[in-house]
């Protein structure tokens, strides 16, 4: 079976899917079909099969039940979207609640749909979501902030009062987060770093749609790449590397009113 078979019975020879591949080409009078020996050049993206409107394209590796159709009943406003960005707000004060892992897992199960660099899904996740754990890495991370102000000079001034405040009893480092989400993938890989940011402000997103709360996790993400104890910690594969986290719960407090920002910074060319 070829990668990309189309049905001759209810293909309208549109040619809307040559549009979007490049593997797919026209025939005069006839069905579109696929270059041979191109297999190895497809991105899997999935395009071909999305675009058709009669669902006459096949792709054999994205069966028919894993390509659900679009529910227009579900399309959003303008307006909508734009609430829901300007809306979200990063939480530093979270319930004493845990977040069920069905919670997370729906959340990642939309924020899996990124975008990444050529359709590479090279995002992995590691989700910490036990609260003895979660107080491990807080200890961890307690250390690491008094590392970095004994062992450099210029952070030295900021962590101060930082762990002035640690010493009071309130967590700097993880903001008393429930949950931590992160987004890793291999160190040697260009354009995971960018895949990870995109896929963690999906998930922000849609975090926030689901009742949950998030806050880009900073500290953590510094000592998770660089600080030997939280390396262990999180034990990621020796290739791997985090590329972002995000605090994970329940906000304590509602925000009914959304803060102004300084106008965008725009450039047009002719």
């Amino acid at each position: 079976m070829a990668l990309v078979t189309i049905d001759k019975e209810t293909c309208t020879k549109c040619n809307i899917c040559t549009t979007q591949c490049s593997m797919i080409i026209p025939r005069e009078n006839d069905i579109p079909r696929q270059l041979p020996g191109t297999d190895e050049f497809c991105m899997r993206c999935g395009h071909c099969v999305a675009v058709c409107p009669t669902g006459s394209l096949t792709h054999k590796e994205m069966p028919a039940q894993e390509m659900p159709s679009v529910n227009k009943k579900l399309e959003i406003s303008f307006e909508q979207c734009a609430q829901l960005i300007k809306s979200r707000r990063s939480i530093r004060n979270y319930k004493d609640k845990a977040v069920p892992k069905e919670e997370i897992e729906r959340v990642i199960e939309v924020a899996r749909y990124a975008p990444t660099g050529h359709n590479s899904q090279d995002v992995s996740w590691l989700v910490i979501n036990d609260r003895r754990y979660v107080d491990k890495i807080r200890v961890i991370g307690a250390d690491w902030l008094r590392f970095v102000m004994k062992n450099n000079p210029q952070m030295a001034a900021m962590f101060a009062g930082i762990i002035r405040m640690l010493d009071a009893g309130k967590d700097m480092f993880i903001q008393g987060a429930p949950a931590l989400v992160v987004a890793y993938g291999d160190k040697n890989n260009p354009i995971c770093a960018t895949d990870c940011a995109i896929a963690l402000s999906y998930f922000d997103l849609a975090a926030k749609s689901a009742g949950l709360g998030c806050c880009w996790a900073g500290f953590f993400y510094m000592s998770a790449g660089s600080y030997p104890p939280m390396i262990d910690a999180i034990g990621l594969p020796n290739n791997c590397t985090p590329y972002g986290a995000l605090m994970v719960g329940y906000p304590e407090y509602k925000y009914a009113r959304i803060p102004a920002r300084r106008p965008a910074s725009v450039v047009y060319r002719p």
